[in-house]
């Protein structure tokens, strides 16, 4: 089912009323300083609205639209800078969940992501954020009624808060796998945040060792449909991310704008003066292409399986840089107020900074891109 353009309209009036009353910059402030990270009414609420389901098959028990349809919710999630385990659980986790040849270990998870009764999130980077295959530090093998994994994985959203995990593990034989792990199977002392500049997103490491689990929890058969699943993965994180920067470059430009329109210096409103309408010019330009950018990039996700690797390398090519300079853009129009603790304009250059390294450089997408372009071509 796909909504139609008013339903799609009325998706973000709902979605930009709840936020705008329910992640203030007052509210993200209060909430990124707690032990959880993220408001547990506002994900209540989330999951009553149905937007964990949006893009989830009715077999799923979801409610059968489409990456399109997401992509609005992302949008405005992204613009409010809500602090949500989000895109760990209702987008990475369903993504590898929907993906699954193993329908008996995943359907059953699925139901209870989608109705938000549990939390997921994904551990498919190498200890050092690599998500190059042969770069995977979490290894698995062949036990005893079962399969052993072993090593850490790095970047890993909202763990600490999540109830399953789905890890990708590299065997012996090379070969790929991913398998469901529940947080209750690690050992106390397994997941330790990280620091990183985003105070709205937390990001783990997390230890394997000595974690055995059924061999019947492996999400599909080990080797190539392991690589194509988690291919697929990490190209709707690509994507997600770069929807969530495009919201915050739009509301970057928003407050910029106004504020050029209201602060006077030398008698006239500052957005007089041509430097600052250059700025201006040019956060309006990249965040109206980040926007159909990421629009046409959903679309594709709902179109194109087959191409999502190179619909993700387009778009984390030029989104991500491009919204971090809207960001940079807005903290010069501040001048002195913008690089303070208490204006949101270090909010917003924090999370889009994130969003752009976070599932791979712009630079590593771009040699990715390349390699699956430039053969194309050739062959043509």
């Amino acid at each position: 089912m796909t909504l139609s353009p008013d339903e799609l309209v009325e998706l973000r009036s709902t979605a930009r009323s709840l936020l705008s009353r329910s992640s203030t910059s007052e509210r993200v402030r209060q909430i990124v300083a707690t032990e959880r990270g993220f408001d547990l009414d506002l994900w209540a609420q989330m999951v009553e609205l149905g937007w964990t389901t949006i893009h989830v098959p009715e077999r799923f028990c979801g409610s059968g639209c489409g990456y399109t349809e997401l992509a609005v919710v992302l949008h405005e999630l992204g613009r409010a800078l809500a602090p949500s385990p989000f895109l760990a659980s209702a987008v990475l986790t369903t993504g590898a969940l929907m993906a699954a040849d193993n329908e008996d270990v995943a359907v059953p998870m699925l139901a209870e992501i989608v109705a938000g009764v549990k939390r997921g999130t994904v551990a498919f980077a190498s200890a050092s954020g690599s998500y190059e295959s042969t770069q995977r530090s979490v290894t698995w093998s062949q036990a005893s009624r079962g399969v052993r994994l072993a090593g850490i994985s790095g970047f890993v959203l909202d763990a600490d808060v999540a109830d399953l995990l789905v890890v990708a593990a590299r065997g012996t034989d090379e070969r790929a796998a991913a398998v469901l792990v529940h947080t209750s199977e690690l050992a106390n002392d397994a997941i330790n945040r990280v620091p990183t500049i985003d105070l709205t997103r937390r990001l783990f490491t997390v230890a394997f060792d000595g974690v055995r689990i059924p061999a019947e929890r492996m999400l599909t058969e080990p080797g190539m449909r392991a690589e194509r699943l988690l291919d697929g993965l990490l190209a709707l994180g690509t994507v997600a991310t770069a929807v969530d920067a495009a919201g915050v470059a739009e509301q970057a430009l928003n407050v910029t704008a106004a504020y050029a329109r209201g602060r006077l210096q030398f008698g006239k409103p500052i957005g007089s003066f041509q430097a600052v309408k250059h700025h201006c010019a040019n956060m309006a330009v990249a965040v109206e292409a980040s926007r159909a950018a990421t629009r046409a990039a959903a679309i594709e996700l709902d179109e194109s399986p087959a191409t999502w690797q190179t619909t993700a390398g387009i778009a984390a090519s030029y989104v991500g840089p491009a919204c971090s300079n809207v960001c940079a853009l807005a903290m010069r129009v501040h001048a002195g107020i913008g690089f303070t603790w208490e204006h949101d304009a270090h909010l917003w250059m924090k999370r889009v900074k994130l969003d752009e390294f976070l599932f791979g450089s712009p630079g590593w997408h771009r040699r990715r891109l390349a390699n699956d372009v430039f053969p194309a071509l050739i062959e043509n």
